[in-house]
């Protein structure tokens, strides 16, 4: 409906941003709605942040190399500024300011864009739409985790998506491995960066050289795997504390899950290893087969809030809306009837207004048009009408075009009007 006009080398966009339109954004709002839905009825409420935060409050738990990623600007004052880069900072924020120990545990829940500053050349976005939340100050660990990835699972069914995997793993997993081997930092810090980055080869190489009995066992530990009973086969061959006790977790958390109908869903993969330093616990990430981009992810961060005042344990997840959307092959949206109601006498507004207004108290999206239009059936189908009715200048008539069965009547309007107001 909607050209681009890639030619206008005046007016654009700074690179990384991009303007949504109405279709896109009723799709948008109904995952929204979906996932929303959700929230409320676990009673998680919803809270909204500023977007300018103190870069100093911004940079906490925030990795070395994410300092980069900043939107960075200056108050009056000279006191340094950031966009948000995510929402579980600010809401740690919060918690830590507004919030006190005897009204723990508080649940949060968020829709909100949150801003990263990206390479010019690359073309990545430098927008982030998510929809998460947090659950805040349980003292059963197990518990919590279990019910903010029951929440994901019933969102992801929720939003019809399929072919989905939730992919399970710990932040301590990999740091016993690395114990395990015996490695200095330099070394783990190598090893966690070819995690990230899923570079088996470069990591077998690498282990290889060290102890090729334990480089075998680490790289079938961090491949993606439905069968947890494999997993802890390779584990039994692990004698590190911090290895069984964060599989042992992890393990408890899965045997809960797939008493839901989830299994299938379900991998332990302890190649997740987050961008932000403040994970402490669980952490998981949501795979689609339609996209190649992880669509939502989340874990626990015990430590976080302790950094704003208040020693408290905290877990949460964020869904990426742009990814949501992306991944869903077709919106089910329950729209009502929608018209367009064309007439080319500007001397009837007024009864075509009360027409239309009769109308829309059924519920029924009307949008008026006066224009002199060469093609009205065209024109309606762009704007995804289901009806296009052309009043006559007498408004005792008018022409039906039915554009989702290609039928056409003439009808009177008052008996018009009076059918749609005894349709159910």
């Amino acid at each position: 409906m909607f050209e681009s006009q890639k030619d206008n080398k005046v007016v654009k966009l700074p690179f990384g941003l991009r303007d949504i339109f109405p279709l896109e954004t009723r799709e948008r709002n109904s995952i929204k709605e979906i996932i929303g839905k959700e929230f409320k009825l676990w009673g998680y409420g919803e809270v909204n942040t500023p977007v300018i935060e103190y870069t100093k409050n911004i940079s906490i738990g925030v990795a070395k190399d994410w300092k980069n990623k900043l939107i960075n600007f200056f108050d009056v004052d000279g006191s340094p500024l950031s966009l948000r880069t995510d929402m579980t900072i600010p809401i740690a924020r919060l918690t830590g300011m507004r919030i006190k120990r005897s009204q723990l545990p508080v649940r949060f829940c968020y829709f909100a864009d949150s801003f990263r500053q990206s390479d010019i050349q690359k073309g990545i976005r430098r927008v982030y739409s998510q929809a998460g939340l947090e659950f805040i100050g349980s003292s059963n660990a197990i518990m919590s985790d279990v019910e903010i990835l029951i929440i994901l699972i019933n969102i992801l069914n929720g939003l019809n998506l399929t072919d989905y995997k939730l992919g399970l793993g710990h932040i301590e997993f990999i740091e016993g491995l690395c114990e395990w081997f015996k490695f200095d930092e330099k070394d783990r810090e190598y090893i966690r960066k070819e995690v990230a980055l899923k570079d088996f080869v470069a990591l077998e190489n690498f282990l290889n050289k060290k102890d090729k009995r334990k480089a075998e066992i680490f790289i079938k530990l961090i491949q993606p795997e439905s069968d947890i009973e494999k997993i802890s086969a390779l584990v039994s061959e692990i004698k590190e504390k911090k290895v069984i006790k964060s599989f042992s977790y992890l393990k408890e958390i899965y045997n809960i899950l797939k008493q839901f109908d989830c299994k299938s869903c379900l991998v332990t993969d302890f190649s997740i290893v987050r961008d932000f330093d403040y994970y402490t616990g669980l952490l998981f990430e949501v795979y689609n087969l339609n996209i190649t981009n992880i669509i939502g992810s989340g874990g626990r961060y015990d430590g976080l809030i302790k950094k704003f005042g208040m020693d408290v344990p905290a877990t949460g997840f964020a869904l990426d809306i742009d990814l949501v959307h992306k991944a869903i092959k077709k919106m089910n949206l329950s729209e009502c009837l929608k018209i367009l109601l064309k007439c080319g006498d500007i001397k009837n507004i007024v009864e075509l207004i009360r027409i239309a207004s009769k109308l829309r108290d059924k519920g029924i999206i009307v949008e008026l048009s006066f224009e002199d239009i060469p093609d009205p059936e065209s024109f309606a189908r762009e704007r995804n009408c289901d009806l296009l009715i052309e009043v006559e200048s007498d408004l005792k008539n008018i022409k039906i075009n039915d554009l989702n069965k290609n039928m056409k009547r003439m009808e009177k309007t008052g008996e018009f009007i009076k059918e749609i107001k005894n349709e159910k």
